[in-house]
């Protein structure tokens, strides 16, 4: 999962679309162009006692009719792509205001709890979470059994002070007789707050500063993000 690198403070709603420029049309249309004015100049300067060979002239034109049809494909392929995104845009806003469970192994913290599924694996005698700043510092660890459990980190590390606001990572590792066998990743659990576009991808922002795709989502959650709430599986 990315982290939303726009504050989520003062956000009002979907950010302009920033579309990519059209470098192939434009290419294919200069090559038109260049192919058009080459074409037109062999004809007028062409010796009148030897004239272009017609089998010539018309592989010729058919190459001028095949570049045009390129430069019209490329169109319409461009607006499909853009159509497109704006119709899975407009299926994403369905996840706005839910809480749901992603697939996830990053967060932003700012002072309130980020809460966590830590999914039950058969692998490993227990489960080892471990939390860790983005340049790889472990602030925090807990060993669990391997259950599936809901997780809430408050922003503590070891010695139980305060960690500062910031993003982090969080692990999950597998261990038999202290080794680590398995990483794997927790389960987010957050409010979606928008739907946005970037470039052709759908994404949504999460309250926990988090950046995912709809495919990443695994649960809607029913209750509020509490240790009873309840997930339904989608």
């Amino acid at each position: 999962m990315e982290i939303n690198d726009t504050s989520l403070s003062g956000n009002s709603g979907i950010p302009p679309v920033t579309r990519e420029p059209e470098t192939s049309i434009a290419s294919a249309a200069s090559d038109f162009d260049t192919f058009l004015k080459l074409l037109t100049a062999q004809l007028r300067n062409q010796d009148p006692l030897s004239p272009i060979d017609s089998t010539q002239f018309v592989e010729q034109l058919a190459s001028f009719s095949a570049v045009e049809q390129q430069i019209e494909t490329n169109k319409r392929l461009e607006t499909l792509a853009e159509n497109m995104a704006v119709s899975g845009l407009d299926g994403a806003t369905q996840w706005v205001g839910k809480q749901v469970e992603a697939v996830s192994n990053a967060a932003r913290f700012q002072g309130d709890p980020l809460n966590f599924v830590i999914p039950k694996s058969n692998v490993g005698e227990s489960t080892e979470i471990v939390i860790s700043d983005v340049g790889g510092k472990v602030v925090y660890s807990e060993q669990t059994d391997n259950q599936r459990r809901q997780f809430s980190w408050k922003g503590e590390d070891n010695n139980g002070g305060a960690v500062q606001n910031g993003d982090y990572v969080i692990s999950v590792n597998r261990m038999t007789d202290g080794e680590v066998v398995e990483v794997s990743s927790a389960l987010s659990l957050s409010r979606v707050m928008e739907a946005r576009l970037e470039g052709s991808d759908v994404k949504l922002v999460l309250s926990n500063g988090g950046l995912i795709k709809p495919g990443e989502i695994t649960a809607v959650l029913e209750d509020s993000l509490t240790q009873d709430a309840t997930a339904k599986d989608l």
